[in-house]
C-alpha cells in the first residue's frame, strides 16, 4: 500500500483523486524540467561577457593567454608568469605528490607562498603553515574545469597578494 493509498483509501473516488494528483505531479515535474533545460539569458550572457573579458573562468576558453592555451606545461605557464611579472621576487619550488609549491622571497624574506594543486585535494597543510607564520598563501587549482587561470587573473591575485 502507498502513501497515496493511504491518503485516500480505496474505491472509485478514491482512484479518481489519486489520479487528478499523480497528473498534478507529473506536470510540475515536467515544468521543472523544462525550466531546468531552458537558459537564462543573463545567466548565458554573464558567460559571454566572462569569456570576452577574459575573466578565468566561464564555459568557452578566453583568447587570453591561460594555462590551457600556453605552449607548455602548467608549471611552466605559472612560472613564467612568475619570471616575467613578478622577476624583483627570488622563488623557489618544491613539489610533493601531485602538488607544487612556489615559494616568494625578497632578500631572505618569505612573502608570499603559491600552491599549484588538482581540484581533488584537500590538503590544508601548507596552507595552514603559512596562516602560522604570517606569511601570504594562494592556491591554485590546475584542473578545475572551466578554470582557465588566465594571465591577468593570476598575475592580478599575485601582486595583490604581495601588496598585502
Amino acid at each position: 500500500m502507498g502513501l497515496l493509498d493511504k491518503i485516500f483509501g480505496d474505491g472509485e473516488t478514491a482512484q479518481k483523486a489519486k489520479d487528478i494528483l499523480g497528473g498534478l505531479i507529473n506536470a510540475a515535474a515536467a515544468n521543472n524540467v523544462e525550466k531546468r533545460n531552458q537558459s537564462d539569458p543573463v545567466i548565458e550572457e554573464n558567460r559571454r561577457n566572462a569569456a570576452l573579458s577574459g575573466d578565468s573562468w566561464g564555459d568557452e576558453m578566453p583568447s587570453e593567454e591561460n594555462q590551457y592555451n600556453y605552449n607548455g606545461t602548467y608549471t611552466e605557464y605559472f612560472e613564467n608568469i612568475f619570471s616575467t611579472d613578478f622577476s624583483e621576487y627570488r622563488t623557489e619550488k618544491s613539489t610533493d605528490y601531485a602538488r607544487t609549491a612556489y615559494t616568494f622571497f625578497t632578500g631572505a624574506s618569505k612573502v608570499l607562498v603559491v600552491e599549484l594543486m588538482p581540484e581533488s585535494s584537500s590538503s590544508c597543510k601548507l596552507r595552514r603553515e603559512c596562516e602560522k607564520e604570517g606569511t601570504a598563501y594562494l592556491r591554485f587549482y590546475y584542473n578545475h574545469d572551466g578554470w582557465w587561470n588566465t594571465r591577468s587573473y593570476v598575475k592580478g591575485r599575485i601582486g595583490k597578494a604581495l601588496k598585502a
